[in-house]
């Protein structure tokens, strides 16, 4: 990373990912299992602004780009049965200001936790997002550089056991053709059991053939925030499973005698990081104002 290079969102941290630092790319949600070929971008005349996905990776935008899961001249192409066909705009005024516009989605448009009902004006770090996908939306005018990114940031866990979803759904997501709109917002299934031997001192996480050693704050988190996932199962998919950090400072065991939110995002950060290079995939997610949740549904009972 070029020295004095910083996060092109908060402008103060050092990227970590792309051109995101750690704690900006924490706080971008996205479902579970999205990759990085799913996100294409279009835009003949590219303007000074970009939206910015989970892997740091700008997508350059025109002055007015449409966002959606089917192609149509400049714009975003989000190829994920979760977004419309033509699921919002993004234009830019002759003032340079720039506003995003809902364009009747089932899933719905948010800036930040604001349902974009009428046309919003946009901020340089704004979280946008389109249904369950996230990104930043940032105005950039000397440009940003190009982004090359190790493929072990592609890596997303692979389900032993999905359950069987719909045949409609099934075909879509096979023929491209979906007949009607898809609005889940990406909770998959995943079996996986944690182990605690006698004794204490941590534990281990399996998912199916993949393994790794947990410390006993990183196996007393995966095990809370899998206990209120089940506890929340009649709740709507897009707030199911959160926790807090307030409650994470007070029911883990920490070795500082005054953790904080600060302690709390680096354990987080670290298990991600973790669970990526096991080979499992990148299963919690980080959302403002909400905390932290499993981005899937284990399986398992009491895991």
């Amino acid at each position: 990373m070029t020295a004095g290079v910083r996060c092109a969102v908060c402008l103060r941290e050092p990227p970590s990912l792309g051109l995101l630092c750690d704690d900006c790319r924490d706080e971008l949600s996205a479902p579970f299992g999205l990759a990085p070929e799913q996100i294409l971008a279009t835009a003949a005349r590219a303007t000074d602004a970009a939206l910015l996905d989970r892997w740091g990776r700008p997508h350059a935008l025109a002055a007015h780009a449409v966002v959606g899961r089917v192609a149509a001249g400049d714009g975003v192409l989000l190829l994920d049965g979760c977004v419309s066909r033509r699921h919002a705009e993004l234009v830019r005024n002759p003032d340079g200001a720039w506003w995003v516009r809902d364009l009747g989605s089932r899933a719905g448009t948010r800036v930040g936790e604001q349902r974009v009902d009428v046309a919003v004006e946009l901020r340089h770090g704004d979280q946008l997002s389109f249904g369950p996908i996230a990104f930043y939306f940032v105005v950039a005018p000397a440009g940003l550089p190009e982004v090359v990114i190790d493929p072990a940031a592609f890596v997303t866990a692979r389900p032993t056991e999905r359950r069987v979803a719909p045949a409609g759904v099934a075909r879509a997501a096979e023929t491209g053709d979906f007949p009607e709109e898809h609005t889940d917002t990406g909770l998959p299934h995943l079996g996986l059991t944690l182990h605690e031997p006698t004794g204490g001192g941590g534990g281990l996480i399996a998912v199916g053939a993949c393994e790794l050693q947990l410390s006993t704050a990183q196996l007393e988190l995966l095990r809370l925030l899998a206990a209120r996932m089940a506890h929340d199962a009649d709740l709507d998919a897009a707030v199911r499973g959160f926790v807090r950090s307030s409650e994470l400072i007070g029911t883990l065991s920490w070795e500082s005698r005054d953790p904080s939110d600060e302690h709390v995002k680096q354990l987080v950060r670290r298990l991600r990081r973790s669970l990526v290079k096991a080979g499992i995939g990148d299963l919690i997610e980080a959302r403002r104002g909400f905390g932290y949740r499993l981005a899937i549904v284990p399986d398992a009972p009491g895991a």
